[in-house]
């Protein structure tokens, strides 16, 4: 049975968000898993070419850190994506699966990774100058991922599709956006000190540690990475049904759907 789309409270969307994350666990963290443990192989080889590179080999260090930097953008817009697809699937009821997630995100990596960039440059110059303006321009252009990945526009248009979907409830995206962000980090830290304390003697060299910093970075992301994406998709949603109207629209679509005509064979001709 379809989903009543209906304006949802703050509370309700987080309500929400945690609900569709339990009850798919399995799905998301099969699409958080696969691009960040590729990412973290591509760590892994950028840690044993600094253990085996000449400490002169500046060029070396460089390449790879930038090849780092780029591949840690890329794998975060591939996991927003493909939950953001699967989150728009749950919501809409439409049946879902990792394949079917994955499948749709060659389109719109590039764009994702592009309107993530612009954004966390837009929100730290924000945090830079005055702390206030970041945390606004991160109400304002929260749902700009969301939003250029479920529609068919341009990675320079989302910002405003953004901008325009979130008047008059800036603050309602900020809380949405600082709350599942800070959840997320709280539950990094203690997965870290958890492992930390495990006191693993193969990881007390410099080398070592650094190893499993970026394996605790790793299992944090596949955990904790989707939720995030998860609130800001249902942010996007709440938006388009308080503005737009985007709940008739999809009850609309939905009886069109339904209410269509069998075809019917056309009468044999007379002879």
């Amino acid at each position: 049975m379809a989903r009543t789309l209906r304006p949802l409270s703050l509370g309700k969307i987080l309500d929400e968000t945690f609900d569709i994350y339990r009850h798919n666990f399995v799905l998301f963290i099969g699409i958080s898993a696969i691009p960040n443990l590729a990412l973290l192989l591509l760590k892994i080889t950028a840690i044993k070419l600094g253990i085996d590179a000449d400490a002169t080999d500046t060029i070396t260090t460089i390449f790879a850190g930038l090849a780092t930097w780029f591949a840690s953008l890329f794998a975060e817009a591939i996991v927003t994506a493909a939950t953001t697809f699967a989150v728009s699937d749950i919501y809409l009821d439409t049946p879902t699966t990792m394949v079917s997630c994955f499948s749709r995100v060659a389109g719109k990596a590039l764009k994702v990774t592009y309107v993530s960039f612009i954004v966390a440059f837009i929100v730290g110059i924000g945090f830079a100058l005055c702390l206030a303006p970041g945390i606004y321009w991160a109400g304002v252009y929260g749902i700009a991922i969301p939003a250029v990945v479920l529609e068919n526009i341009r990675g320079r248009d989302a910002l405003s599709r953004s901008s325009s979907l979130t008047k008059n409830s800036v603050g309602r995206i900020i809380v949405i956006y600082f709350l599942t962000a800070i959840f997320s980090g709280i539950m990094v830290i203690a997965l870290s000190v958890g492992i930390s304390t495990l006191g693993l003697a193969a990881f007390h060299t410099p080398q070592g540690s650094k190893l499993l910093e970026e394996i605790t970075a790793t299992l944090g992301a596949i955990l904790f990475g989707p939720i995030s994406a998860i609130a800001l998709t249902l942010a996007y949603y709440d938006q388009r049904v308080r503005n737009e109207a985007f709940d008739i629209e999809h009850m609309m679509s939905l009886m069109g759907v339904q209410e269509s005509p069998p075809s019917v064979p056309p009468p044999p001709p007379v002879a």
